[in-house]
């Protein structure tokens, strides 16, 4: 039987067994490589990587243990005796407040290793927003060294080595400072703003609050008590109510309100139903049956705004004149118009995971709610109510379209992306009425308030559209939209809305800032403040954005 034995090992598995003891004999070390950078549309880095070093207890054996040290003592270590500490790389973000945007990066999960081949256990890779969209390219490849160990697992030699390749730098459209500013803005009302160049749908800024600190994921502090408090941070970021990783201005769905009012003008426009010189008779009510439908000027102050045409309407953004409009459309056209804007389907931007949205139809609401369309619907559905739904980066998306002569363009966050952009067939006639509506809801008598003494400074009473925006006046458009059951008193909670476009006036070191750029503010309701307003919450906001881009850029 020994004879037997030893035939099998040195005969028939002899080269099995020797490849097996010469790979007892090596050991593979990986050499992560560094991760890639990502840049802001001036080529500032939005994220560095810092130097962490460890101390290795012993350098020659193969599992030493490592303590983390701080940069004096590991520079006093070099300098002896270099093979005594060991280097990584962490990630710091320089702007906590693109943490939704530009995301984190942690531990390879057992999920992720199955459904990519690329992963080994214990990478890193990205976890969220451009850190996962672009984590095969800001990965890089890792190296490796082979050295040849003894019996004892002690290093005897390096037999060979092949260097890491960092990853790639990454030149997003993103504004550093310019996020910073709209998110101080927003100071500590719930919201998004979303800030975008009207030429080509690059987007400078996208925050969304509550959000978090990317920071949280790296190990910062040598002090175990720091460290577990900086754990019990993120456990409690995950247990939030107010969903901090939730991106709202991607993922968030949100009835519209009177924002998509530009919408219904533009479809009663386009099929013929309205012209410049339509106009509809406000008189507070509006009586179908038994039904009442009431304009928000009626409800609030318990005035009326008599003989309104488009324009005018816009301005004062009546809500009697889009029932109307809706009505003579019909909600089939009215729901073409919406999806022309892209509602209803993504966006197509970068990172994920976003929201289609909702633009209801008769035939939808029949089939998922099983219910007949009314008149009713019809109208809500033309004030952006009722089951219409939009994210806010649709919202922008709509006046960046309106903005660009009608072409509107895919969002993007990184410039190497090839955005798509595409007519929508509106004719400029009707595109100029609907600005000229909107230049006025940021004029005297309008909705926009913050706005009135710039236009009233930089508006000609003999100017034309364009050439009063040239000039730098600001074209907008306010909403408070309505969601969720009514109180005790029959008043539902409301979020603000404004969007707006405006060629600033930029001088000093911006000087390659966007010609002209949109803006969408959405100001959430919440417990301290149900009733948030498009004029009062979210235009200041603007306001405050467009101020620092004059005086600061």
């Amino acid at each position: 039987m020994v004879v037997l034995r030893l035939a099998d090992i040195q005969l028939l598995r002899g080269d099995f067994f020797n490849n097996l003891s010469q790979d007892n004999r090596f050991y593979t070390l990986p050499i992560k490589a560094q991760r890639g950078v990502l840049l802001d549309r001036y080529d500032q880095p939005l994220v560095q990587n810092k130097l962490v070093y460890s101390l290795v207890s012993d350098p020659k054996v193969l599992y030493a243990n490592l303590q983390v040290i701080g940069r004096d003592e590991a520079l006093a270590h070099l300098a002896t005796n270099s093979a005594m500490v060991m280097k990584n790389h962490a990630r710091y973000l320089k702007y906590p407040q693109l943490s939704s945007v530009i995301g984190y990066v942690g531990e390879v999960t057992a999920e992720e290793l199955e459904e990519r081949a690329d992963l080994k256990p214990h990478d890193w890779v990205g976890k969220l927003g451009l850190e996962k969209a672009f984590d095969g390219q800001l990965r890089g490849e890792d190296g490796k060294e082979v050295f040849e160990i003894s019996a004892t697992s002690k290093k005897q030699r390096s037999v060979s080595r092949i260097e890491q390749v960092s990853g790639e730098n990454i030149k997003t459209t993103l504004d550093a400072q310019l996020s910073k500013i709209a998110e101080e803005a927003l100071g500590e009302q719930r919201g998004v703003v979303i800030i975008a160049d009207a030429k080509n749908g690059e987007i400078l800024s996208l925050v969304t609050k509550p959000s978090f600190d990317a920071n949280l994921f790296t190990k910062n502090s040598l002090d175990e008590e720091a460290d577990r408090a900086r754990r019990q941070q993120i456990a409690g970021l995950f247990a939030d109510e107010g969903q901090p990783f939730f991106n709202r201005a991607i993922a968030g769905a949100y009835p519209p309100g009177s924002v998509f009012k530009l919408v219904t003008a533009l479809a009663g426009l386009e099929y013929g139903e309205v012209d410049r010189g339509t106009t509809v008779l406000d008189e507070g009510i509006l009586k179908v049956g038994e039904s009442e439908f009431r304009s928000w000027f009626y409800w609030n102050y318990g005035k009326t705004e008599g003989l309104l045409d488009l324009r005018r309407a816009i301005m004062r953004s009546n809500d009697i004149f889009f029932y109307k409009v809706a009505e003579w459309v019909g909600a089939e056209r009215l729901a073409e118009m919406a999806k022309v804007f892209g509602f209803g389907d993504y966006t197509g931007i970068e990172i994920g995971p976003e929201t289609r949205g909702l633009v209801p139809t008769p035939e939808w609401k029949e089939r998922t709610i099983g219910e007949k369309w009314y008149l009713g619907n019809t109208y809500h559905m033309g004030i952006g109510q009722g089951d219409v739904l939009t994210s806010p980066l649709q919202i922008n998306g709509m006046i960046q379209a309106v903005a660009n002569e009608g072409v509107w363009c895919q969002p993007k966050l990184v410039m190497e992306s090839k955005g798509e952009c595409r007519g929508l067939g509106l004719a400029p006639e009707n595109l100029e009425l609907v600005l000229s509506g909107m230049l006025d809801a940021c004029s005297s008598g309008g909705t926009a308030f913050p706005f009135f003494e710039r236009n009233g400074k930089l508006r000609s009473e003999a100017g034309s559209v364009m050439g009063d925006i040239h000039a730098g006046a600001v074209a907008c458009k306010t909403g408070t939209a309505e969601f969720g059951a009514a109180d005790e008193r029959g008043y539902k909670s409301t979020h603000g809305w404004l969007v707006m476009m405006v060629e600033p006036k930029v001088v000093g070191k911006k000087e390659n800032f966007p010609k002209k750029i949109v803006i969408t503010v959405l100001v959430e309701s919440d417990e301290n403040d149900s009733f948030k307003e498009g004029s009062y919450d979210a235009a200041p906001v603007a306001a405050e954005i467009l101020e620092f881009i004059e005086g600061n850029y």
